[in-house]
């Protein structure tokens, strides 16, 4: 996201969208009541005519409704028009922005909260990963973003033993080329930074070799227990696709949670989950990490959205490590099932039985 203007003494942020993760971060910033500015297009009628056409022109729509599917290329903000070129009659009329990467757009708000401000302006990782999980069992390809892990192509197959098999090597082969054509088919239509093969045994590296002639990315290799899309989660752990990665939200958020549950059995005065409980760790200074599901953030619940808010604020100004998590991924899944809300803290903090 790269920020073009700002005036929190007026409630205005001027933002530009370079990635497709930057959507999703803009779909749990924007609220109900905000009021964006962007360029669009409308049809209005011209003359006495009955035809129509579209115009392009700048409109400040206060938003109502937001609709974002993960993994597409456009964020829906619909709303009522409250400022636009008078001669259309646009004003006090419904209107849908469709906004996109290269889309410049103005975000006014009542007041900005620090966490709201900090999404916006953090550095977010254009790393895209591409991972191949594949045994003698099953594989599973699947792409990792800020968004998520987004599965793309999975298949069970019965390979026979090499003991049984005369042509074990032949229906070996004509298995890797079948991936391989996917993988081919998926970078074309994907923008990836890099390549990830996992799984178990030597087949991994003979599925490495033939990407590698198809392809100049960076291709890394681990090993994991298992193929398919388990396979996948599990990489996700590792520390080689943590490197890769770098800081990528999702991976991040696994190891909070890992080390969440660990100290849940270990030491459980040292973490806290739910939004009571992390919203008073979050009011004396105990929170030193802390996953929040987006889901929270735009709850119509107006005293349950404030009170993560307040959370979540109270967090930030502490220098916590907060991580939103997508609800539409398995480690969000594990997460609801906390509350929505978990927190590693700095200090014990009693919790009475």
């Amino acid at each position: 996201m790269k920020i073009l203007g700002e005036d929190l003494k007026h409630g205005v942020i001027q933002v530009q969208v370079e990635t497709l993760d930057d959507l999703w971060i803009l779909y749990n910033v924007l609220r109900e009541g905000d009021i964006v500015y962007a360029k669009t297009t409308r049809e209005v009628k011209v003359g006495d005519g009955s035809e129509g056409s579209r115009i392009p022109m700048i409109l400040g729509v206060k938003v109502k409704k937001i609709e974002f599917q993960e993994f597409t290329n456009k964020i829906r903000i619909s709303g009522i028009v409250v400022e636009g070129p008078e001669k259309f009659g646009v004003q006090g009329k419904h209107h849908t922005l469709s906004i996109g990467v290269g889309d410049v757009l103005s975000i006014v708000k009542e007041e900005w909260s620090k966490i709201e401000v900090d999404l916006l302006k953090r550095q977010t990782t254009k790393n895209r990963v591409l991972v191949v999980s594949i045994d003698f069992d099953e594989v599973c390809i699947g792409l990792v973003a800020e968004q998520g892990v987004k599965h793309i192509w999975e298949s069970s197959v019965n390979l026979p033993s090499k003991h049984y098999a005369v042509d074990h090597e032949s229906i070996i082969k004509t298995y890797l080329k079948q991936v391989v054509e996917v993988v081919v088919q998926t970078l074309k239509n994907e923008d990836v930074n890099a390549v990830v093969i996992v799984g178990p045994g030597e087949i991994k590296n003979q599925l490495k070799t033939l990407i590698g002639e198809n392809t100049k990315l960076p291709l890394y290799t681990d090993t994991t227990s298992t193929g398919g899309c388990k396979g996948i989660s599990e990489a996700l752990n590792r520390d080689l696709f943590k490197n890769i990665m770098g800081e990528l939200s999702l991976v991040k958020a696994t190891s909070i949670l890992n080390e969440f549950k660990e100290l849940l059995v270990k030491d459980h005065e040292l973490v806290a989950y739910g939004v009571e409980e992390v919203r008073s760790a979050a009011l004396i200074g105990a929170v030193e990490k802390l996953l929040v599901l987006d889901e929270l953030l735009r709850t119509p619940d107006d005293e349950l959205r404030n009170t993560v808010y307040e959370t979540l604020r109270n967090a930030y100004d502490r220098k916590a490590d907060v991580v939103i998590v997508p609800s539409k991924t398995d480690i969000g899944g594990e997460l609801a099932g906390f509350g929505g809300i978990v927190a590693i803290l700095r200090f014990k903090v009693f919790k009475p039985e």
